[in-house]
């Protein structure tokens, strides 16, 4: 089971609403030694099998996929691919239809590795319980996150109206940009296209990056309150950051 795992690993995907067993088709296609080349075989795949963008697969252009282990959890990550290199689209696919695929192929490597997405199937509805119980912690640090984001905003109104300013919509983004910058090491629009979503990027985060978010925003609005302009308030955020990453 170890080797198929190295060469069709399985990961943990949002899609269709709900996290869900995912794998690449490119690393299926490569494992199963298909005769056609990966873009003619996926896209006759979804053609002839009626699959459905954004329930059965999901398609992402000018990416690579990778896995990345994250406390003994195997997680998605998508990262940009530089210049120059070529253009590559990756179809990831949830393990019914990836079975499925296996299947049609005919074959011993097919029928093998059908099994084996039957076994990680089952594995994975007796650690379901555990997945639910992390997905509640997430959603208490998104809570967390979100109870912090009025009272930053209002204390960022009040110094800059008692400097007798204005303050408008971006001076608020800015605030917010700034911190979720700290955490992620980019802007939320670079997140955005990294990981091909839309909407508030505080929805696709883990339950660390959050609390790490929580943490920061509570100790602006104090910064805020000392009066400590941006530039001030964001070097001393980074210091604070890099302490806040050191003790865990």
């Amino acid at each position: 089971m170890a080797d198929f795992n190295n060469l069709v690993p399985v990961t943990e995907t949002q899609l269709n609403g709900k996290l869900q067993q995912t794998v690449s088709a490119k690393d299926l296609h490569n494992y199963l030694k298909v005769g056609n080349d990966f873009s003619t075989w996926i896209k006759g795949r979804i053609k002839e099998y009626g699959l459905i963008k954004n329930v059965d697969f999901l398609m992402f252009d000018l990416s690579e996929f990778r896995n990345q282990s994250t406390n003994n959890n195997q997680q998605i990550k998508w990262t940009s691919k530089r210049s120059g290199e070529h253009k590559s689209t990756d179809y990831i696919l949830t393990i019914g239809t990836a079975k499925t695929l296996a299947m049609i192929e005919n074959n011993e490597k097919g029928r093998a590795i059908r099994k084996y997405f039957i076994c990680c199937k089952q594995h994975f509805k007796e650690i379901a319980p555990a997945i639910e119980t992390k997905e509640l912690k997430r959603l208490k640090a998104r809570i967390e996150v979100a109870d912090y984001t009025r009272p930053m905003r209002d204390a960022l109104t009040l110094q800059r109206l008692s400097h007798g300013k204005e303050t408008k919509p971006y001076h608020y983004t800015n605030e917010f940009n700034m911190i979720n910058s700290i955490v992620l090491g980019m802007s939320a629009k670079d997140f955005k296209k990294a990981h091909n979503i839309t909407g508030d990027i505080r929805d696709y985060l883990n339950e660390q990056q959050l609390n790490h978010l929580a943490y920061l925003e509570k100790s602006n609005i104090t910064l805020i309150d000392m009066d400590w302009d941006y530039n001030k308030r964001k070097a001393e955020l980074i210091k604070l950051s890099q302490n806040y990453k050191l003790q865990l």
